[in-house]
């Protein structure tokens, strides 16, 4: 066990620090406001589907370039170049229109991706080993603070103008502050030892697998709700102010549920408890089908906001989990599937909705969710007959 003493708790706040306001302007603005100021400027289900998946796109892209930056210009310069091209992109979309705004989706993305990969290998393998699963929980839950701070913000400042983009603009820059305060990077790549006893449901060969299917339901699921909202809340007669509440209960569900997803992986193993949370989310998406007044409505969108979020925490701590092997690359190849899967995720449910009714985004969350249960109950049969 490593010793307390050892633990280089200041870096770990600064970073845990610079996600979240990062978070705000980069996603709670970017990836959560930002369709619901598209919808205001007169674009379509499929329009926003489609900038909605450039941003992911984007990401995608800059997950793919950071780990070899990593190595050439270290963790902090991958992370500051991240924050400034998504400021940059977040200014630029006033002053410019439709479709040149597909660019700037991109660049936003591109500047998630960078941070993302530039920042949480670093984060993780300055952590205590044993407790992964409770810190990924825990950073998860503070970067879960952006779809809740952003929305409300928005409510404040207005959300026709050009305000809501200088937010993402302000919130992303000061995210440049606390990375002052980190000690220097720590050498080398450290591998992952998961004791014997860490994960009782499946063999340690098989958890990465899992983290990837986790993963890409995960990333097709969150980005089209996250997306495609807005959209939905207007065919259940919603105004913009109670959308925009509803985006804010969706981030407060993913902020409360987190450590104790973190929690229930370190104690009864990443399988049950990814089993537990597919199950709410079939649950509740059925609930959330109903013709349900707005309260009701807000409750089952809580409900989503935890279970939802909670996948790309899974897949993550599936990533710290998965044997022997370098942290740093299974946590990009795990964030590189969420993050490629959401791509398709807001044009899928994007052409459904435009085609069908705007109902089908949640059945989408529900079907995929019960594709996961079927994966995980199959694999555990499987892995307890070979063991047998």
């Amino acid at each position: 066990m490593k010793p307390e003493l050892h633990i280089d708790w200041r870096t770990i706040i600064a970073l845990n620090t610079v996600s979240t306001l990062s978070q705000i302007g980069q996603f709670g603005i970017g990836f959560v406001v930002l369709p619901l100021w598209l919808v205001g400027h007169g674009l379509n289900a499929a329009q926003i589907g489609l900038f909605a998946s450039v941003e992911w796109l984007g990401m995608l892209i800059g997950m793919g370039i950071a780990p070899r930056l990593n190595i050439q210009l270290g963790h902090r310069a991958v992370v500051v170049t991240g924050l400034l091209v998504s400021m940059l992109a977040l200014a630029a979309i006033p002053y410019t229109h439709w479709p040149m705004w597909l660019p700037a989706a991109a660049m936003i993305g591109l500047g998630i991706g960078l941070r993302w990969i530039g920042l949480e290998p670093w984060l993780y393998r300055i952590a205590p080993n044993e407790a992964r699963g409770r810190l990924v929980g825990f950073h998860e839950t503070l970067i879960s603070i952006a779809p809740i701070v952003a929305p409300v913000l928005t409510q404040w400042v207005g959300i026709a103008g050009a305000a809501p983009l200088l937010l993402g603009v302000g919130f992303t820059g000061s995210a440049l502050l606390p990375l002052l305060f980190t000690r220097p990077e720590p050498d080398g790549l450290p591998e992952i030892h998961v004791n014997a006893n860490q994960e009782t449901d499946f063999a340690h060969k098989n958890i990465f697998a899992l983290g990837i299917v986790i993963a890409i339901i995960g990333g097709v699921t969150e980005a089209a709700f996250s997306g495609l909202f807005p959209l939905f809340g207007i065919s259940r007669g919603l105004g913009t102010d109670q959308i925009a509440t509803l985006l804010a209960v969706f981030g407060l569900g993913g902020l409360l549920l987190q450590y104790l997803i973190g929690w229930l992986a370190d104690h009864r193993g990443l399988a049950f408890a990814t089993l537990v949370n597919a199950a709410g989310v079939v649950l509740i998406a059925g609930i959330a089908a109903l013709p349900l007044g707005f309260i009701g409505l807000a409750i089952a969108v809580f409900v989503l906001g935890g279970t939802i979020t909670a996948y790309l925490t899974l897949a993550l701590i599936a990533s710290t989990q998965a044997g022997d092997g370098d942290l740093s690359v299974n946590v990009t190849r795990i964030s590189m599937a969420y993050t490629a899967s959401s791509i398709f995720g807001p044009l899928i449910a994007g052409v459904a909705m435009k085609n069908f009714t705007s109902e089908a985004l949640i059945w989408q969350v529900g079907v995929l969710a019960v594709v996961l249960c079927a994966y995980l109950l199959f694999s555990m049969r499987s892995y307890r007959a070979r063991a047998s």
